[in-house]
């Protein structure tokens, strides 16, 4: 499996705190363990937007969108569900 986080993804982590990155970076590891093990946490919560988007739940205020298709993923958004409905409709907008 190969994982990419985009630009978008990095400046929207760099912008929370020390507590919250970490808890963001164990999602993260949660979520690739799952695509590899099809195993996941109960608080994971990983729901399905579209074909190819995913979305796992941080914590009750933050998600992590991501692009899934074959053996590639792409996180591409990180923030409330607002934040995440807005990159959606940015996505939406371009293709």
């Amino acid at each position: 499996m190969k994982y990419f986080i985009l630009r978008s993804f990095d400046k929207k982590f760099d912008a929370y705190h020390r507590q919250e990155q970490e808890a963001i970076t164990s999602t993260l590891k949660e979520i690739k363990n799952f695509l590899e093990t099809r195993h996941a946490s109960y608080g994971l919560r990983i729901k399905r937007l579209s074909d190819k988007i995913y979305e796992a739940r941080i914590n009750i205020h933050l998600r992590i969108a991501y692009w899934h298709e074959g053996d590639t993923v792409k996180f591409f958004c990180l923030g409330n569900h607002d934040d995440i409905r807005n990159c959606l409709k940015n996505l939406a907008k371009l293709g």
